[in-house]
């Protein structure tokens, strides 16, 4: 997500300074110009309509997956969940109902590590094993890698299993600052019509911190406008700024 930080390093004092503003910022324009650096990763959706995505990555988890869904019930909200398939064993009965409650599932590998330190054997066995598990339960369009870093290999076994790679724009940095008030303060702060939001659910209080988030969070958005959807929902407005065609 953090992909300006390789750009700071190499501009002295000043560059990093800039990059810790708009770490905090995160700004559009700023996923405009990663977005031609990296024009077949999903960043955000170009659109002037108020929606936005929310996606949850690192479930299921027994403690806080089904109250996340009670939630987003409660508030009207569909979203995209990013499983990981090691963990879906005795939590078959979830998976079903998040997606018969219209929610939809997202690809994310095996277990929760980063994607980019396997070799490339490593990554396709575990890439198609994850498949294999999550598949069953619907139909599969979105991944995103683990840590959120990527190659051109990775890229390309991606895209022929017929997936589109999806980062974000909208990252409150939950799983390095365990504060549920400065969460939902970098979203209200940031947030603009057609931001994918990343959030995560699992261990180390991450699912209860998001669950907390979620109460405050979810009516301060909607107040504001905005309706909060899927990502094949937000793609369907308008064409993305990877250039993609929904």
């Amino acid at each position: 997500m953090k992909v300006w930080y390789r750009i700071g390093f190499g501009l002295g004092a000043a560059g990093i300074v800039l990059i810790a503003y708009l770490g905090l910022r995160q700004p559009q324009w700023v996923f405009g110009l990663i977005s031609q650096m990296s024009p077949r990763a999903l960043f955000y959706v170009d659109t002037q309509q108020p929606v936005i995505a929310l996606t949850i990555d690192d479930g299921p988890y027994p403690e806080t997956t089904d109250a996340i869904l009670q939630i987003l019930e409660r508030y009207e909200v569909n979203a995209t969940f990013f499983m990981l398939s090691d963990e879906l064993a005795g939590h078959e009965a979830t998976l079903q109902r998040l997606v018969a409650a219209g929610h939809e599932l997202g690809h994310h590998m095996t277990v929760d590590e980063s994607s980019i330190g396997l070799s490339a054997k490593e990554f396709k066995t575990k890439f198609l094993a994850a498949d294999q598990v999550l598949s069953p339960y619907g139909p599969l369009r979105w991944f995103r890698p683990g840590m959120s870093w990527y190659n051109q290999r990775m890229l390309q076994l991606v895209e022929e299993q017929g997936y589109q790679l999806v980062l974000g724009s909208l990252f409150p940095y939950d799983t390095h600052v365990p504060s549920v008030w400065f969460a939902q303060w970098f979203v209200l702060n940031n947030l603009d019509p057609g931001d994918i939001v990343v959030l995560h659910d699992g261990p180390e209080n991450r699912g209860e911190r998001t669950i907390q988030l979620l109460e405050q969070l979810l009516p301060e958005i909607q107040q504001r406008g905005y309706r909060i959807v899927t990502l094949t929902e937000l793609a369907s407005y308008g064409q993305a700024a990877n250039q993609l065609e929904p």
